[in-house]
């Protein structure tokens, strides 16, 4: 796909985020409304719209991600993502919630931008595989758990090996004065 028919997506993407939270139905939690003032997001990059396999899973057993209220989420890992980011190999395994059928992959992840620009606790992404086994990895779409605005929300945190030894200025971020959220 080109990139400007990524950047398409992305901005159609944005929009249904910010139609949600800006929704009757917004998770934010109700104390927090009237000074809520929107989603943030970094400007859209491309070269952060990267080509991933997905490798299967070696192990499917149950495994559990903590969560940010305390109690375990149980998962399966659907697979590894391998890709290159900045000329290094990187990975990232990738989860389906235990019995769900949802095609889509779960993908919470760290960076260097974890408790500065973004989130503590991590992003996330959902992605959608091929038949043929690769993955759009699009960083651009990397968003916040809604526990962010409602701590109400348990949220999966990352486990270590989904760690990135990088920057993702990509997806949603903090607002640029407030820092932590």
């Amino acid at each position: 796909m080109d990139r400007a028919a990524l950047h398409a997506e992305w901005e159609a993407w944005r929009t249904s985020r910010d139609s949600l939270y800006a929704s009757e139905d917004t998770p934010v939690m109700e104390s927090l409304r009237e000074t809520f003032t929107g989603l943030e997001y970094f400007p859209y990059d491309s070269t952060l719209a990267i080509p991933a396999s997905l490798q299967p899973a070696l192990q499917t057993d149950t495994l559990y991600l903590g969560t940010s209220t305390g109690e375990p989420r149980a998962m399966v890992a659907s697979g590894v993502l391998v890709f290159r980011a900045e000329g290094r190999p990187m990975r990232l395994t990738a989860y389906l919630p235990l019995g769900e059928t949802n095609p889509n992959l779960f993908v919470p992840f760290r960076d260097q931008t974890t408790g500065v620009e973004t989130y503590g606790g991590g992003r996330y992404m959902d992605l959608t595989p091929e038949a043929d086994g690769s993955v759009a990895l699009d960083f651009n779409r990397a968003y916040h758990p809604t526990c962010v605005v409602n701590p109400s929300f348990s949220c999966p945190i990352p486990p270590p090996q989904n760690t990135l030894d990088l920057a993702v200025t990509a997806g949603e971020r903090f607002p640029e004065a407030s820092g932590d959220a």
